[in-house]
């Protein structure tokens, strides 16, 4: 069964860049360690390098969020820079970077994790860096997938549970640092139309995986980050991802874990009357660049070439703006179980 999925894009006649901010997300940066969370030390320089060179605001992440709930004006490039699961090589080796050229910065801690071992950052260096610019936030106690049920055990109590761990996690740091903002991020970028309701009922702005812009309008317990890791950190990439701009989206309740059968989720834009570049329009999904039919002047719908493949993948979609070199991303990420009902394991 094929289900069409509306993603309602209310674009104004002119997107202001100065509502927007891109957020960076980064895990290991190392090398030797697994490539598809890792960024090389070498790399991440050149990244700083570039940010520094061409003169964008780094701000703090709760700075940004809070200025654009406000509908308060950011800078035109507006920057973010996040670091997941409290890596010991954020303090060795990105830390030193960033605190030489004053960069905010906000780690989202799994608090189980931090002191376990030399792999991970202990709480002295932690509050080290929050002396400096850091803020530390909230990414649970154990990183658990919030999705799936413990054997045996209800989608009430996994609900229990997950409020447990995010709770948990958030007295945990302040605890040993005296304070944290209401920022979470999903642990494998996982949630459904469920767990966004949880996390609004515990008070957190919440954080995704899937690549793009923020908005003024963009949904504030799901926002987008860009997942900077092995072939996707590379920098030609990287001086597109951080001009990007948001194509905000009125309320949806799009769902990303896919329903049994339900293999090739479309996906319809619909855009209000401006001087877009429609007939530029592009996205891309499992197979590689998708077909796009109009259904009217203003309104698109996206064609998958193949089944969403088990476990988590995206429809990436792009549209070049009137500003020379700076384009309107939108992601739309998708889960699927098994065949069988099962989870997928982890690579």
């Amino acid at each position: 069964m094929i289900r069409t999925l509306i993603a309602v894009l209310s674009l104004a006649s002119s997107i202001s860049t100065q509502g927007s901010a891109v957020v960076l997300q980064y895990h290991h940066v190392d090398e030797g360690t697994p490539a598809i969370t890792s960024i090389t030390p070498t790399d991440f320089a050149a990244h700083l390098q570039h940010l520094d060179d061409e003169n964008f605001s780094i701000l703090p992440l709760d700075q940004i969020t809070d200025t654009l709930k406000s509908g308060l004006e950011l800078p035109g490039t507006a920057i973010a820079i996040t670091f997941d699961d409290a890596y010991i090589s954020i303090y060795t080796k990105a830390y030193p970077l960033l605190k030489s050229r004053n960069f905010p910065f906000t780690i989202f801690v799994t608090t189980n994790l931090v002191g376990s071992s030399k792999s991970y950052l202990d709480w002295q260096q932690l509050a080290e860096m929050a002396d400096n610019g850091a803020l530390v936030a909230n990414h649970t106690k154990s990183h658990l997938h919030l999705l799936r049920s413990e054997p045996g055990k209800s989608d009430e109590e996994r609900e229990q549970r997950i409020g447990e761990e995010i709770s948990g996690a958030q007295l945990e740091i302040e605890k040993h640092l005296g304070k944290s903002p209401r920022l979470f991020a999903y642990p494998y970028g996982e949630y459904n139309q469920d767990i966004l309701a949880l996390v609004a009922n515990l008070g957190y702005t919440g954080f995704g995986q899937q690549s793009g812009a923020m908005g003024a309008d963009s949904n504030f317990l799901a926002l987008p980050r860009f997942p900077l890791a092995g072939n996707y950190s590379e920098l030609a990439s990287f001086k597109t991802k951080v001009r990007t701009l948001p194509m905000p989206i009125r309320p949806t309740s799009i769902e990303s874990l896919l329903e049994p059968g339900n293999l090739r989720p479309e996906l319809v834009l619909s855009f209000t009357e401006g001087k877009w570049r429609t007939g530029e329009l592009t996205c891309y999904g499992p197979g590689g660049k998708m077909d796009i039919e109009a259904l009217d002047t203003t309104t698109f719908r996206v064609l998958p070439l193949e089944d969403v493949p088990v476990g988590r993948s995206r429809y990436n979609c792009t549209m070049p703006s009137s500003e020379q070199g700076r384009y309107y991303w939108y992601s739309q990420p998708w889960i699927r179980k098994k065949d069988d009902g099962s989870w997928y394991p982890e690579p």
